[in-house]
């Protein structure tokens, strides 16, 4: 291949060049001879390059080194044309800048002449002036004379400048002088008549000198203020008997006659926007403030006197308030001003402690008034709202006495128990002894109902306020403070014994009234009813409903809450709702033992199937009778047509559980699969064993086993789940503690045939609820029921109202 392709391989050439081991021996010669064919080409390749290309590139080398240098010579041209061009200016200008300059320096110098001599001759003037003591008419020239030395204090270095100077700053102060030696004499005559000065001289031209300069004023009226406040801290002092705490209320009097005489004799010497009469207050606070903390350190600290510092306290406060009324509260707007009262900060427990008496005072004084004609149409003690009143006044002390820091939150703190301790005491002796005790026979039941709503509407009122109390305390705290609900305890007793005046009003008023009814329904001859008519026990609970008369119609009327009204309402029918249970209950319910054949039941199943029948027609006229009086009783309180409709709500409801079970007494047993299928029907397919077992046993059914059986077998048919899946009926669960009775006697059976039966068939066991029922003798309730107590604490912060007691009058 030849050497000058681009793909020569040399491999080849290099092994027949060194294809024996001799060929190493000459292998310098073949180096040498490589390298000088190399340099051979190399010089080869430079003499093969095209010579044109380089003679262009010189050429246009050597035409751009020209072009630069010929422009390099017209910049140079042109900088010395510029330089010869300013040269001829400045030498035309020259005259003129020479020209301007001389007319500066002339026009500052005319200045400063005629400055110089104005304010010689204004000093002069003053000179004159101030030795005769016309300061009114050296005012202009003292103006003048003041702003003029100073556009003289930069040329001061100059000796007759400076002389001047210092001749003009002379004056100043002997003006001053003169001015302070003149209301010297003033203040110590404390008559202008008698000097030689009118008002608007020392008003309108000595106190005007002063105000062109801001240090000269301010000496003036500290001096001023010393001055007159001189005499006052000499006499009362802390070591002397006249600065002593008992005679505070002297050093206050003696300020009073200080200001008022300044302001009657000396006033008018001042301007008006010097606000004298506040700079003397202001310092006279602080001299008392400071006094006071040495006194309040000295009397208290080692044996404190509730009633000196009372007298003090009571004293400044006193004089506060006047001082606030003299300047329109302008005094508190000033700043660096505190007041005196803030002396009495550390020791404000004391004046808490002090209330005490004023509180004690007021609950023997509610105690000794006639509860009756002393309230009001709303039935609320008026003795209430003075308490919230007295708590108020208190408050807004408070927060007089301290403005704001961890002073006054730890006074809110202190005042919140305060307030707690005296609404249990008002809760305990006013409230609570007007509630008639449990089982106590009531022999005036008007009375005993005025009292009852007295109570419940005065501790609901109080229950209210509280929270708003609590509220009020709360927004004037720090924000990262908080009461930790210091009223939570007695505002839950103030609900609890709304609840107990509640209950008294069912129990011991209103269900009184029902038990004639039910003693009716006892009286009835139940084994050989006819359904005709309704019963007799019916027609005297309608009459007690409809009677215009009846503690329950003037009850109602007279809550202090709608609210109350409604849940009164609601639950009058949940007493008669139970009273009529428990008269069915006690009417049908087998006596244990259960199982003995040896006591047949009262009732027999054809007489209980009547008995049904005819309640079932009592039911309606029942629930007739509730609708019209739910009705009677919205138009009488001017009800909501929304908890009208509640209220009615409520009485369906109820009803129509009786209503079920009654029909359900009413089902033929003769043949199981029917009695199965209606049982099935009314109860919606309720599987619950021992609701079933109980239907049965109230309607009368025999205890013979086989027929148990039968009617279980049926039962067991149509039963697809696990009875422990269902509740009890609706009905029975609204009287559980019966139902668990009847489990309690029917698994407590001797028999151990229908033991086995109960156990493992109906699978039912005995209940600890039962066992404790049990102990009454198989009663399951009274004739005449009394409600449980209600539960109306937890919900009273739900029945405020919005007009707030601590929102009134802002």
């Amino acid at each position: 291949m030849d050497i000058e392709q681009p793909n020569y391989d040399a491999e080849p050439a290099l092994k027949s060049i060194l294809g024996s081991s001799s060929s190493l021996n000459d292998i310098d010669e073949l180096i040498h001879a490589t390298r000088a064919l190399k340099f051979q080409l190399e010089d080869e390749i430079v003499a093969g390059l095209p010579e044109d290309k380089s003679n262009d590139q010189t050429l246009k080398s050597s035409e751009l080194l020209s072009e630069f240098q010929t422009l390099l010579a017209e910049v140079g041209q042109i900088t010395s044309l510029s330089q010869a061009t300013e040269r001829t200016i400045s030498q035309l200008t020259k005259d003129i800048s020479q020209l301007d300059n001389a007319k500066r320096n002339l026009s500052r110098s005319m200045t400063f002449f005629q400055n110089l001599e104005q304010l010689t001759v204004f000093y002069f003037q003053c000179r004159n002036l101030l030795e005769s003591k016309d300061f009114k008419g050296m005012r202009p020239s003292y103006n003048v004379m003041s702003g003029l030395v100073t556009y003289f204090q930069d040329y001061k270095s100059v000796e007759e400048i400076g002389y001047i100077v210092a001749k003009v700053s002379r004056l100043q102060t002997e003006t001053l002088g003169e001015v302070k030696k003149v209301y010297h004499d003033l203040l110590t005559s404390r008559s202008i008549a008698k000097k030689d000065f009118d008002e608007s001289m020392l008003r309108d031209g000595a106190c005007a000198l002063l105000e062109t300069n801001t240090g000269a004023k301010a000496k003036l009226i500290d001096w001023a203020v010393n001055k007159l406040l001189y005499e006052l801290t000499e006499i009362f002092q802390v070591d002397d008997e006249a600065g002593s705490l008992e005679n505070l209320s002297r050093r206050y009097v003696y300020f009073k006659k200080v200001l008022n005489s300044f302001n009657s004799e000396l006033a008018q010497t001042f301007p008006k926007n010097w606000d004298m009469p506040i700079k003397i207050t202001t310092k006279f606070y602080a001299i008392t403030g400071k006094d006071l903390d040495i006194l309040l350190k000295r009397e208290l600290e080692v044996k404190p006197s509730i009633d000196v510092f009372m007298g003090a306290l009571q004293t400044t406060l006193e004089f506060e308030k006047y001082i606030g009324v003299k300047f329109a509260n302008r005094l508190n707007t000033e700043d660096n001003v505190e007041r005196i009262s803030k002396s009495f900060e550390p020791y404000l427990v004391l004046w808490i402690q002090h209330q005490e008496s004023l509180m004690n005072s007021k609950i023997l004084n509610y105690m000794a008034e006639d509860k009756r004609s002393q309230s009001s149409d709303s039935l609320v003690l008026p003795s209430s709202a003075d308490l919230f009143r007295t708590y108020r006044s208190l408050l807004s002390q408070t927060l007089e006495l301290i403005q704001s820091g961890d002073g006054r939150d730890q006074m809110l703190f202190e005042l919140a128990a305060f307030f707690n301790t005296w609404l249990k005491t008002y809760l305990e002796k006013i409230l609570r002894p007007l509630l008639v005790p449990p089982n106590a026979r009531i022999e005036n039941k008007e009375e005993a109902m005025t009292y009852t709503l007295l109570v419940l509407n005065t501790a609901d009122y109080c229950s209210t306020t509280i929270r708003q109390l609590e509220d009020k305390l709360i927004e004037y705290l720090s924000d990262d403070k908080k009461l930790n609900q210091p009223f939570d305890k007695v505002h839950m007793q103030y609900g609890a014994i709304v609840s107990s005046a509640m209950d008294l009003l069912l129990n011991s008023l209103i269900a009184p009234d029902l038990s004639f009814a039910w003693r009716e329904f006892d009286n009835t001859d139940w084994k050989s009813v006819q359904v005709e008519d309704y019963s007799r026990y019916t027609v005297t609970l309608r009459e007690i409903l409809r009677d215009e008369k009846s503690i329950m119609r003037k009850t109602i009327p007279r809550f202090n809450r709608e609210l109350y009204s409604w849940n009164f309402m609601g639950k009058v029918i949940e007493l008669i709702c139970d009273g009529f249970v428990s008269c069915i209950f006690k009417l049908l319910k087998p006596r244990p033992p259960f199982a003995n054949l040896n006591v047949p039941r009262t009732l027999q199943v054809s007489q209980v199937v009547n008995i049904g029948e005819q309640l079932q027609l009592d039911t309606e006229c029942l629930r007739q009778a509730l609708i019209q009086w739910a009705d009677d009783l919205a138009d009488m309180i001017n009800g909501s047509d929304a908890s009208s409709k509640r209220i009615k709500k409520h009485i369906e409801q109820s009803f129509e559980q009786l209503t079920s079970f009654l029909k359900l007494l009413t089902v033929p047993l003769d043949v199981p699969d029917i009695y199965q299928e209606n049982y099935a029907a009314i109860t919606d397919n309720n599987r619950n064993t021992l609701s079933w077992c109980f239907v049965l046993a109230l309607k009368g059914l025999p205890w013979e086993l086989a027929r148990w059986k039968a009617l279980h077998r049926a039962f067991q048919d149509t039963n697809d789940k696990n009875a422990a899946d269902f509740p009890l009926l609706p009905f029975f669960a609204r009287c559980k503690p019966i139902a668990l009775q009847f489990q309690y006697d029917l698994t407590s059976i001797n028999d151990p045939t229908w033991q086995k039966f109960v156990r493992e068939e109906l699978s039912l066991t005995p209940t600890v609820e039962g066992s404790a029922s049990s102990s009454s003798g198989g009663r399951s309730l009274s004739p005449t029921p009394r409600l449980a107590p209600s539960k109306l604490n937890g919900n009273i912060k739900n029945l405020m109202s919005n007009a707030g007691f601590f929102h009134r009058g802002g």
